[in-house]
């Protein structure tokens, strides 16, 4: 297993769809969802049962798409449907719509109403934004130290550097399929960083383990023997894990799709960033040189 060796391939790979992401996002942006751009939240009270379907084909034919209809209620019977709309050009607009729709829902179910409106505005956006990066740069930091504690410094950069790669990767994926970017998409993505560094943990454990054994070969056959030696153990961590996030993704509803999607994606990248990218890169970072061999304690 020749992981240090084909290192410039497996990063080249990586490079390469985050380059195809970055394109994407400077061309045509991202698809932002209400909890980024904006827009108002819409509660109808249906007066009863009513098809999920039929809203759906209301919105549409409004040019209203990628908005979801959230059954809600208590009891067997979920007589309220919440609705995300995203900001028009005005608040005319948004009015004009808001009429619209009721008018063409109330002509398949007369008793229906609005019971609320709920408008997220830019301040509420900014505020979830800058929630969003703080969260992730403390969980970064946090990870930082600790993995200088228990390794080294270098080792506590590679799995950084690691964890930007799978943030990265589950970036370039909903920019290129267009997937909606929203407060689930920000938690899927720390549930990923949380889930991809134990991976990463392991491989390095193990390279501090055979280190301290005395293994005298040079440090890519280093690197290699300890991946080798966890990469099964990895496998299944990571196949155990996806089947369930896969039936999620496919049982559940389209607000858990939208979470289930990107760590689904972010599983498999991490997975590939612990195996042939994190220890390579700490060989890049140390350079190639003999490591020294260090006593159990």
């Amino acid at each position: 297993m020749k992981i240090v060796e084909k290192s410039k391939l497996f990063m080249g790979i990586s490079a390469a769809i985050i380059l195809v992401g970055i394109i994407v996002i400077v061309t045509m942006g991202l698809n932002l969802g209400i909890d980024f751009s904006g827009g108002s939240i819409i509660t109808y009270d249906m007066g009863g049962e009513y098809q999920v379907s039929d809203l759906e084909r209301i919105l549409s034919d409004n040019g209203v798409f990628d908005a979801p209809v959230q059954q809600s209620g208590a009891g067997e019977v979920k007589n309220f449907a919440v609705v995300r709309i995203k900001p028009l050009e005005s608040e005319e607009a948004d009015v004009a719509l808001r009429d619209t729709l009721l008018a063409e829902i109330q002509a398949i179910y007369p008793d229906a109403s609005v019971e609320t409106v709920d408008r997220v505005g830019s301040e509420a956006v900014m505020a979830l934004v800058k929630d969003a990066l703080l969260a992730l740069g403390i969980a970064g930091v946090l990870i930082l130290i600790y993995i200088s504690i228990r390794f080294e410094f270098y080792s506590a950069i590679s799995a950084i550097l690691c964890l930007l790669h799978d943030v990265f990767i589950m970036l370039a994926f909903v920019a290129i399929t267009r997937m909606e970017v929203n407060s689930t998409f920000i938690a899927g993505v720390l549930t990923i960083v949380g889930y991809s560094i134990n991976n990463t943990i392991v491989v390095f454990d193990r390279i501090r383990d055979n280190q301290r054994a005395g293994y005298k070969e040079d440090m890519a056959q280093l690197v290699n023997e300890s991946i080798k030696q966890t990469f099964t153990r990895s496998m299944y961590t990571s196949l155990t894990t996806l089947v369930t996030i896969v039936l999620l993704y496919v049982l559940g509803a389209d607000s858990i799709k939208n979470f289930a999607m990107p760590i689904i994606v972010g599983l498999l990248a991490g997975t590939y960033s612990s195996l042939v990218i994190a220890g390579p890169m700490w060989t890049l970072l140390l350079g190639k040189r003999k490591p020294k061999a260090k006593k159990a304690s």
